[in-house]
């Protein structure tokens, strides 16, 4: 199902002059985006927009607790750390083909994702989502025949500088529109339209006010289908799995954890 908000929403958006689609149907962006050409550019957020974690916890519906049972281990980034170990699935199957199909066409198409391009424990700054997309069949790695490794100013309020590496833009937490400006110039890119894809309205936002600002014509879709995906969430199981994940770096999906917990019910009384 497809709402579509001209002028991004405009009676509640009406800061935003760009144009966002919100749908949990694949098929719309495969619409909205037949027409790019290589003068186009398309860009997709990656976590609950290409892939999603396979377990209830770590889905989007799941965030919040997640988030919550975290927040404990001050010691280590557990959130990366867990989401980057657990079993992921490709939020739609068609997207692998589709983007493929545009490749090669010569759209360039990119990843611009929020995460971080350094991850600790990891060598070589911005690899780790590259080969991530990799394993799924995302390559971004030819969209564009500039430079293939990019650093880009920081803001004295983030710990880490935005990337680009292989086709992928990280913000590093920095608002998605200004990274995307600051990339934009800093390789002297004016696309004729640009169309961004990402679960998180917020980021959708971002990126289309700052494209309108540049006179750039845009469209944001806010894609939503994986945070309509059913989720069974079971405190106690997650309790658990994250406890289990801080004490043996071994994470168990959710089959997994049901199981020991079956077995061993001591471990019930984790809070």
């Amino acid at each position: 199902m497809r709402w579509v908000c001209c002028f991004a929403i405009f009676i509640m958006h009406a800061a935003y002059a760009g144009q966002i689609i919100t749908t949990n149907d694949f098929s719309d962006i495969e619409i909205e985006c037949s027409s790019l050409n290589r003068n186009s550019l398309l860009l997709f957020d990656v976590d609950a927009t290409l892939i999603v974690p396979n377990d209830a916890i770590l889905k989007p519906k799941g965030k919040s607790f997640f988030e919550k049972l975290v927040a404990d281990y001050t010691d280590r980034d557990l959130f990366r750390e867990i989401r980057m170990k657990a079993p992921h699935s490709v939020v739609d199957s068609r997207s692998v083909d589709f983007i493929r199909m545009l490749q090669k066409r010569q759209v360039p198409i990119l990843a611009l994702t929020a995460a971080p391009a350094k991850v600790k424990g990891l060598e070589g700054a911005g690899n780790w989502r590259v080969d991530e997309l990799r394993q799924f069949g995302f390559d971004f790695q030819n969209s564009l025949p500039q430079d293939n490794c990019i650093t880009l100013p920081k803001s004295e309020q983030y710990q880490q500088s935005p990337m680009f590496k292989l086709g992928v833009l990280y913000s590093s937490f920095h608002p998605k529109g200004d990274v995307l400006i600051a990339f934009l110039q800093h390789l002297n890119l004016s696309p004729e339209k640009i169309i961004f894809v990402d679960d998180e309205l917020k980021h959708v936002q971002s990126v289309i006010s700052c494209l309108d600002k540049a006179g750039i014509q845009c469209v944001g879709i806010h894609y939503i289908a994986a945070n309509e995906m059913p989720c069974d969430l079971n405190p106690q199981l997650a309790r658990f799995q994250v406890s289990f994940f801080a004490e043996n770096d071994v994470w168990l999906s959710d089959k997994e954890g049901l199981s020991i917990l079956f077995d061993h019910p001591e471990h019930s009384q984790i809070k």
